[in-house]
């Protein structure tokens, strides 16, 4: 075997037919597990290896363990996130499951076989208080992991531990990603009129459309994740393509192009044909490529792009020098209980000294990076 590549070629391989891994060794197992593992596909590799022999039936051993292990615990999160959703909808604020978790329970057979470390719901701004009481009634305390501000970052995090000792980690989100460029791309309201139920999290769950859920998932992908393509989120899009019918792709067409987000779904849904075959009609194609070279967005497909590069095209896209400022400030200094997390610490007369650090450490790498 070749390396990484190699190795992602192999697993893409198997999520669409029985592998022929002869010329794989034994000796490979532990690799190709750790490969699965990181692109997040160990539980649909382990469905998918049912009956294999050789190499194929020692991953499909390996891997086991963990799956069983994703299995149960998502008996008690199932059992959470339908708490939390009855607690929102009881105080009236309207909220999307989305991402992995939506999925999850939507498009997935059994809702362990797509892994995800937390769950993710997006609310409107003004609902944030709201939404934030509600999670606290539910046993939530607010995470000080992520820095939030109101223009460096677009969520708080949340998290408590049950008494079966399984930790459930919240992500309270009111934009879709954090970069400005295609922060505000698609609307909580937006999202809201075309929303779906999602019945085994509970009679108010809701959750974006197929269509809603692809353009969410290609913006993901790149704003958050550029130069880390796991396999999982192409294997999201191959199952949320395989439903739509002509007039959604018709949709997501629109859509896409419209909110000038066109190159980002296209090179979300190009990577899912070519490692996974999904589906990507030609018609649908042309449009996408045609709207793609004239979008903001396009940045993400030329190339890798830096922290630095975020930065500064946050800074050009805001229309004041108020914000501007503001935004400096929140990435330079964030709020004490984030850098008191950070740093592992509860000596608040440290911060002057940590904050110093973080602007002579930080300060060094954004420009490297």
């Amino acid at each position: 075997m070749n390396g990484h590549s190699d190795l992602t070629e192999r697993l893409a391989q198997a999520l669409v037919e029985v592998p022929d891994w002869e010329d794989c060794a034994d000796t490979q197992v532990g690799a190709l597990q750790a490969a699965a593992i990181d692109h997040g596909i160990e539980a649909l590799l382990w469905e998918t290896l049912a009956g294999a022999t050789g190499t194929a039936a020692s991953l499909r051993a390996a891997l086991e363990p963990r799956v069983r292990a994703a299995a149960t615990r998502d008996l008690f999160i199932q059992r959470d996130l339908q708490n939390v959703v009855a607690g929102l909808d009881a105080a009236g604020v309207p909220v999307l499951i989305t991402k992995g978790t939506a999925l999850a329970y939507t498009v997935y057979a059994r809702p362990w076989l797509r892994p995800r470390s937390d769950s993710d719901l997006l609310v409107r701004h003004d609902d944030v208080a709201a939404a934030t009481t509600s999670l606290e009634r539910c046993g939530y305390t607010r995470s000080n992991a992520i820095s939030t501000g109101a223009l460096v970052s677009h969520q708080i995090a949340f998290e408590r531990t049950d008494p079966h000792g399984v930790h459930h980690v919240v992500d309270l989100h009111w934009k879709i990603v954090n970069p400005q460029v295609v922060a505000d791309a698609l609307s909580f309201d937006e999202l809201w009129r075309e929303a779906q139920p999602a019945p085994l999290l509970g009679p108010a769950a809701r959750v974006p459309s197929p269509v809603g859920s692809i353009a969410l998932g290609c913006v993901h992908r790149l704003a958050h994740h550029q130069g880390h393509d796991r396999l999982i989120w192409l294997y999201d899009l191959k199952l949320l393509t395989a439903t739509l019918a002509a007039g959604q792709w018709m949709a997501l067409q629109e859509l896409a192009c419209a909110h000038r987000i066109a190159g980002l779904c296209l090179d979300g849904l190009r990577s899912a044909r070519s490692r996974l075959r999904s589906a990507l009609p030609d018609d649908v194609e042309r449009a996408l490529a045609a709207a793609a070279p004239h979008e903001p967005s396009r940045v993400y497909l030329e190339g890798h792009v830096t922290r630095r590069d975020v930065l500064l095209s946050d800074l050009g896209l805001l229309r004041s020098w108020r914000d501007r400022v503001r935004l400096l400030c929140e990435h330079a200094f964030p709020p004490a209980a984030f850098m008191l997390q950070r740093y592992g610490t509860r000596a608040r007369w440290l911060l002057p000294a940590l904050y110093a650090h973080r602007l002579a450490t930080g300060g060094s790498r954004w420009m490297r990076h």
